[in-house]
């Protein structure tokens, strides 16, 4: 085990060396990089999620919570195997976007309504762009179509359902129990408690966004590549195929793995488990988003922002690879960390 910590070590030195030189060396375009990743987050990815955040985290902290799972609760008992209080975590989690899905979850298992195992399962499957991103920034911006974006959506959240439903097979059916009205809470105290949670979450994935753009900006990585790394800015500038943004957007990105990497060591999660749900969700949406066009078929062409297939573009694929192995390395260290200590 000290071998294997003190060769991650090593490795780890090297690599944040690399990168610390590169963006000395390449400082302009790291600048360009980094600013255009700032826009992109203030103008998309804040107003998007950020007020959806702070009403579900409030929603959650809230009497309104405790209503909800009152009356709807029963459908995470029957359809995921989860207790009933985790419901409107699944709901939200799905709507809201990533990584809406893990910060609820990680609520949920710190207030001790789910144990480390129901949480393991919510992270393999309440996982997803939402609506506020597929549908508009998605569909209405990059292929001029909110009908697109809907599409899109819905592959993603069938996806995650069937794996869902799937998964519940895996432990005891829990037994119907009875949920009680937790204690009356104000709406002002519940919003109190959730603003700065919420702003805190985008302030991270803002930062995120900005380091995963200049890297792309210095290494000028092929299309196909930049969905795998920072799904915002892959999908929204890529010219892919309905089926294909699909399952990209399931994937998620690896900057949107790093995100939720705090959340997979709470619950004792490896990153390969997740990382292996990721991709089985990813071939589902794709042949999800086929099935939903032969019953819908469309009229307009399914690329994104221009009617030209992909094609890998005349760069240092090398670069480009090395940069995803380092990512990969970065979440999986994060995680050995935890075995280590």
């Amino acid at each position: 085990m000290k071998i294997k910590s003190v060769t991650l070590s090593a490795f780890q030195t090297v690599i944040l060396m690399f990168f610390s030189l590169i963006f000395i060396l390449f400082s302009k375009n790291a600048r360009i990089g980094a600013y255009a990743g700032l826009k992109l987050a203030l103008n998309t990815v804040t107003p998007s999620l950020l007020p959806l955040l702070i009403i579900f985290l409030t929603f959650m902290k809230s009497s309104a919570n405790s209503v909800f799972i009152k009356i709807f609760g029963f459908l995470s008992r029957v359809l995921f195997n989860l207790p009933e209080s985790s419901l409107s975590a699944l709901v939200f989690g799905l709507v809201g976007g990533y990584p809406t899905g893990a910060l609820l979850c990680d609520e949920l298992f710190e207030a001790g309504e789910i144990d480390s195992n129901q949480a393991k399962r919510m992270m393999c499957f309440n996982f997803c762009g939402g609506c506020g991103f597929i549908i508009t920034a998605v569909g209405s911006v990059s292929f001029g179509k909110t009908k697109i974006g809907v599409m899109l959506f819905l592959s993603n959240v069938i996806s995650s359902l069937i794996i869902g439903f799937a998964l519940s097979f895996k432990e005891k059916r829990i037994e119907k129990g009875t949920y009680s009205l937790t204690e009356y809470v104000p709406l002002g105290d519940a919003l109190t408690l959730a603003a700065p949670k919420a702003s805190q979450s985008v302030i991270v994935i803002t930062a995120y966004i900005v380091l995963f753009s200049a890297l792309s900006n210095i290494f000028k990585m092929p299309e196909p590549v930049l969905p795998l790394l920072e799904i915002t800015n892959g999908v929204c500038g890529g010219d892919f195929s309905l089926p294909l943004t699909a399952a990209f957007l399931s994937f998620g990105g690896i900057c949107i793995h790093l995100q939720i990497s705090q959340s997979l060591r709470k619950i004792k999660m490896s990153y390969f488990e997740f990382l292996l749900f990721r991709l089985i969700s990813s071939v589902l949406s794709y042949f999800v988003m086929k099935i939903i066009l032969c019953i819908f078929p469309l009229e307009v062409p399914v690329f994104a922002n221009s009617t030209t297939p992909v094609k890998l573009t005349s760069v240092n694929i090398t670069l480009s690879v090395l940069l995803i192995i380092g990512c990969f390395v970065s979440v999986l260290d994060l995680n050995s960390r935890r075995k280590v200590v």
